[in-house]
């Protein structure tokens, strides 16, 4: 049976079958990691304008049948405008995690659905687990070892929107119990309805974050509508007019495709601590780690970087400036390095408030960024050389591993800070993600809505 797949039904049987999966504690465990990293961000980034414009677009309705909360303000709205506004809200800082076989950010295009059908259907958290872990592991299948997802970027074909409706369909398939033929066409139909250009990455501008929050939509409305009995085509992914030739331009199946989607590829994910591009991150590890060196910018001279090749070739990084856009400062990696390197710290206000600042650009003119050929995507180095000849050197590799890859210790602390401006009494976010992390490894039986009661108390049932 299992050789008359296609890839379209191969990951349309997975999906089925991970409805009822039993996850490996461990994946259970950086599951809810991820989620707790999407609930957060939702709400650290509560006050970005596309977010906000998002939410006041929804239609605030009283908790009923097909009803979801946004998660930065506690409104109930109808489900599909939850997953929508969630999902804007989670990109809305570009700090959401990445995957990198897939090259995209998986916490904005999956956990909307995941979440908010969980909330609508009254689910345990171990199922919005399972859900979370079926379209994160679709993503990286889909990516190919970064061979489809490079096949994307090289057309001007931006991955996250693209590959991220297919997630968010095989996310919903799973919290909506479908059966392999129906799964398979909630990927076909997100797989004909997906797409997003890289144009407002290049250019700075605000579309991007509703490119991801569309997808989680496209993959929500993907899944539902197979659940009513709608088709999608059967070669949906590798048709000779399907995804993988129209818009990877590619004309051969990878060999990722001819074997089914792995749920432990899920341990795999990256954090951000950094609100910049994922392309940035390796860079900006090394300069946070000189930073922390106490080095005398005063006397810095010159300050070379040197990054893996396709994250200098990627849009928007190589831009030094003038910087009149924030995204043009998260997209920089002369800026973020700088950034780092002067305050420690880069969190999105700095692309809000810091993009003229002096000492920054001064730094940034002094920055150079070579490609390394050598290095992967975790590599890279920030030397800075001093005005009497001295170098100060340090590289990606250095950093606390759980900076990235997060542990339940770190996600907690990063819960904490996020919810810290949210009104969330002191030590509260710590252990609601305390009871979280409990139940993921005993057999997830913790209501979604509890979670969500948790984290949206504070802000008010109508505060838009």
């Amino acid at each position: 049976m299992a050789a008359t797949l296609n890839a379209t039904s191969r990951l349309g049987a997975f999906a089925a079958a991970m409805a009822g999966a039993e996850l490996a504690p461990d994946v259970a465990v950086k599951a809810a990691i991820c989620l707790l990293d999407s609930l957060g961000l939702a709400l650290a980034a509560r006050q970005e304008p596309t977010a906000v414009a998002a939410r006041s677009m929804t239609t605030p309705v009283l908790r009923g049948l097909r009803t979801a909360r946004v998660w930065a303000n506690g409104t109930y709205v109808p489900l599909s405008e939850a997953v929508l506004a969630n999902g804007i809200a989670v990109h809305a800082h570009f700090q959401d995690d990445t995957d990198h076989d897939s090259w995209t950010h998986p916490g904005s295009l999956i956990s909307p659905v995941a979440v908010s059908l969980g909330e609508t259907l009254d689910a345990p958290l171990r199922m919005v687990l399972n859900a979370l872990t079926t379209g994160y592991a679709t993503l990286k299948w889909l990516g190919a070892g970064e061979a489809v997802a490079r096949g994307l970027i090289g057309r001007g074909v931006r991955t996250s929107p693209t590959f991220g409706t297919i997630g968010a369909a095989a996310a919903g398939a799973v919290m909506l119990g479908l059966d392999a033929a129906r799964a398979t066409n909630a990927i076909a139909i997100a797989a004909s309805t997906t797409g997003g250009t890289l144009e407002p990455v290049r250019c700075g501008s605000d579309e991007w974050r509703v490119q991801n929050g569309r997808a989680a939509h496209g993959g929500f409305v993907a899944a539902e509508l197979a659940a009513r009995g709608v088709e999608g085509a059967p070669d949906a992914l590798e048709g000779p007019k399907g995804l993988l030739r129209s818009l990877a331009g590619l004309d051969r199946t990878p060999e990722q495709w001819l074997r089914a989607p792995d749920a432990a590829t899920m341990i795999g994910i990256m954090a951000k601590p950094f609100a910049t591009l994922g392309d940035n991150m390796s860079g900006v590890l090394a300069a946070y780690l000189l930073h922390r060196d106490g080095i005398d910018l005063s006397r810095a001279r010159r300050i070379t970087v040197t990054i893996w090749r396709p994250y200098t070739e990627y849009p928007g990084t190589s831009f030094k400036g003038p910087f009149t856009r924030v995204v043009q400062t998260q997209a920089s990696t002369a800026f973020a390095i700088a950034a780092m390197l002067r305050y420690g710290r880069l969190g999105y206000d700095m692309g809000v408030e810091q993009r003229q600042n002096p000492e920054i650009m001064s730094l940034v003119e002094k920055t150079t960024v070579l490609p390394d050929d050598v290095g992967m995507h975790l590599d890279a180095t920030v030397e800075i050389e001093m005005d009497d000849g001295t170098r100060h050197r340090r590289t990606a590799r250095e950093a606390p591993k759980s900076l990235v890859f997060q542990d339940e210790a770190r996600a907690t602390e990063v819960f904490e800070g996020r919810l810290a401006g949210s009104g969330t009494l002191p030590g509260e976010a710590g252990r609601l993600a305390a009871k979280v992390f409990a139940s993921a490894r005993n057999g997830g039986s913790m209501p979604v809505r509890m979670l969500l009661d948790r984290i949206t108390s504070s802000h008010g049932e109508n505060e838009k």
